[in-house]
């Protein structure tokens, strides 16, 4: 089976950096959003295929300037359903609107843009890694919750900066050691913020009487180490 390019890409050690930074700036899938207007003076394509892209402002654009599209939208709303094939390039969106060009997707942190098809494979490649043990993308993924973790503790309001920095100092210890898990002594001092920042959090519904969406109330999981 013919490899895919994100594929290509991790297999290539030179590359294995910049694939881990797409692992962590494109999943888990829920950072993903559409591009609406694209940089100026910023190539336009997949960051991963080189496919050419579009952005969302442009295809409003195009469908509103297009005297042609509505007509042919009809129309091949009409073949679609009587099942007649309509060539690639022929298709009322391809013609008036996106030209060939793929929708434009990007993540969180990141200034690169990947195709949806990208995507894809992207997620299929993590997920294949993880079933298979390969270990640096199970390092990535574990490193990615670890951060999802800290963050719910870092971004709260109801901790003061004294405790943000103690957290922050928790994190960079786990991600420096060995195993990449937190000794008791850090565990208890984390189970205590936890409780502070819910306490906050029930006083807060208590005095508006609304209910206040809270990150660290999800349940969560600590491996821990004897000190």
């Amino acid at each position: 089976m013919e490899k895919t390019k994100i594929e290509q890409l991790y297999e290539n050690e030179k590359a294995r950096g910049f694939v881990n930074h797409l692992i962590h700036s494109y999943l888990p899938i829920h950072k993903v959003t559409k591009v609406w207007n694209f940089e100026k003076n910023k190539p336009h394509k997949c960051s991963i295929c080189g496919h050419e892209l579009i952005d969302v402002e442009t295809i409003f654009e195009r469908v509103q300037k297009s005297k042609e599209f509505a007509g042919e939208f009809v129309d091949q709303m009409k073949k679609d359903l009587e099942g007649k094939p309509t060539k690639f390039e022929d298709r009322f969106m391809v013609k008036h609107v996106t030209h060939g060009a793929i929708m434009a997707w990007t993540g969180e942190k990141t200034d690169t843009m990947i195709c949806q098809p990208c995507v894809q494979e992207l997620l299929n490649m993590v997920e294949r890694g993880l079933l298979i043990g390969d270990k640096n993308i199970t390092y990535q993924v574990n490193k990615m919750q670890r951060g999802q973790l800290f963050s719910s503790f870092t971004s709260s309001s109801s901790l003061n900066s004294d405790e943000i920095k103690v957290v922050e100092k928790i994190e960079k210890k786990i991600e420096n050691s060995p195993q990449h898990k937190a000794t008791f002594g850090d565990l208890e001092i984390l189970q205590n913020l936890k409780k502070k920042m819910e306490e906050d959090e029930a006083n807060k519904r208590m005095n508006t009487g609304e209910d206040v969406l809270f990150e660290s109330s999800k349940t969560i999981k600590l491996e821990h180490k004897k000190s």
